[in-house]
């Protein structure tokens, strides 16, 4: 008895870094299969029915053991719970999404006259009903999530430190405005857990992967990432969300991550180029290197039936994908000076994609919903992905 009174313990201690492991700290050469979510969805599910079993069979067990004989099982016993106790803090106390990462406690948004973000500052920006608002990058790396509401709209921007991805979705599901908490990383993107169904979702799609709404997907807002200064400078009547002072250190910390990663790859990237701006234009998922994006400011491409263009502000803190298309014309640029010029008309165009001045001013080029991420995360959502070929372009 003695020998499965050791064993069950061992269970226990082992269940609880299976659960734990299964969607926090997991390693990165196993978030690459599939079956992962389906490990950590079990898990997170029955660990109370595996403590419960478990916690009884030892129980049962130590009163079989002959009384003469649990002094003797007492140390290793104590070692071993010892363990399950450490094991359960780091995964449910501490190395959990919603203690490692806790959710803003002051959500307060500023006009341009009074915000004390940076302009170089990276964020997610979105226009609706009339209301501009701007979301920090580096706050959003942070929560992972910012519920809010826009034009009288509730929305949910989101953002996966793992994929360096941003994401905004419509929060309202049949007629109810969905609330989420982080569960952790699994295949490489933050997991969430909304507070209604218990319905898992996935970061990267918004679609929900396990539980009562599975195969159901949140709407995909259109939304802009680029540099807080390019937002103001095409929005600038728009609020700006104002670094809660709770959390300033974290939001530091992330802003140098952010800028070391740009340029050198991580121990979570596993292939370069590090960073990509990706596009989907029909059945063509396309990544441009971020780097070369930068260093060439504009290119040309046709992906999906579409006739593209890939443009960074003069900075090349910001990119822009187009459908370069005008009534019916496909139009060819080149740079000019901060902004460019198309071939055709000689017209000038900014990298918002607007015509201001020459024989096209007022028209405007039509925006395709671009994400700048890892290449990693990309190809994971995407692996059909058709990389668009610097080595060979013109």
């Amino acid at each position: 008895m003695t020998e499965y009174f050791f064993m069950a313990l061992a269970g226990l201690a082992l269940v609880e870094l299976v659960k734990g492991l299964s969607a926090n700290g997991t390693p990165p050469v196993l978030q690459r299969f599939s079956w992962q979510m389906d490990l950590a969805h079990f898990m997170w599910s029955n660990i109370l029915f595996f403590r419960i079993v478990l916690g009884v069979a030892i129980l049962w067990m130590f009163t079989e053991i002959p009384a003469e004989a649990r002094m003797g099982v007492m140390p290793g016993a104590v070692v071993i719970l010892a363990l399950w106790g450490f094991i359960y803090w780091l995964f449910n106390r501490y190395w959990v999404g919603r203690f490692k990462f806790l959710p803003i406690t002051q959500k307060r948004f500023e006009g341009v006259a009074t915000n004390k973000v940076g302009m170089k500052e990276q964020i997610l920006g979105i226009s609706h009903n009339g209301q501009a608002k701007a979301f920090p990058v580096n706050m959003l790396y942070y929560h992972h999530q910012i519920a809010d509401e826009v034009g009288g709209h509730p929305f949910w921007p989101t953002y996966c430190g793992l994929c360096n991805s941003g994401r905004i979705y419509d929060r309202q599901v049949d007629g109810n405005a969905l609330e989420f908490t982080l569960v952790g990383a699994v295949n490489y993107n933050a997991t969430f857990r909304d507070h209604t169904t218990g319905s898992w979702w996935r970061q990267e799609v918004g679609d929900a992967i396990k539980g009562p709404m599975k195969g159901r997907a949140l709407e995909d807002m259109p939304f802009e990432q680029m540099s807080l200064e390019s937002w103001l400078a095409k929005h600038p009547e728009s609020l700006v969300l104002q670094y809660d002072p709770t959390f300033q250190k974290q939001y530091n910390i992330r802003t140098a991550l952010l800028n070391y990663e740009v340029s050198l790859p991580g121990w979570h990237m596993q292939a370069s180029p590090p960073l990509v701006v990706g596009v989907v234009a029909g059945n063509v998922a396309r990544p441009y290197d971020w780097n070369e994006l930068v260093k060439r400011r504009l290119v040309e491409d046709e992906a999906g039936g579409t006739a593209l263009l890939a443009v960074t502000d003069p900075e090349g803190d910001s990119a822009f994908v187009y459908d370069r298309t005008v009534d019916g014309t496909v139009l060819s640029f080149k740079m000019a000076g901060d902004g460019m010029r198309d071939t055709g008309t000689g017209s000038s165009w900014d990298c918002f994609g607007r015509c201001t001045k020459g024989k096209l001013k007022g028209k405007s080029l039509t925006r395709l919903q671009s994400y700048k991420q890892y290449v990693r995360a990309w190809v994971t959502f995407h692996p059909d992905a058709s990389f668009f070929d610097f080595q060979n372009a013109g």
